[in-house]
């Protein structure tokens, strides 16, 4: 498994948790909802890398 770079991990991390806090603010998404979504951003930035 290769290292992920500092900086994009870091994007991510950024990313992911402000998902997270809007949607635990809303309750828009379903927990299956939400782990779709967090899901797709992961591949994302594993693919940019």
């Amino acid at each position: 498994m290769k290292e992920i770079e500092k900086e994009l991990l870091q994007e991510m991390t950024f990313l992911v948790l402000h998902m997270e806090r809007k949607n635990l603010r809303s309750q828009a998404k379903s927990d299956q909802k939400m782990s779709e979504e967090l899901q797709k951003v992961i591949v994302d930035y594993a693919r940019r890398r």
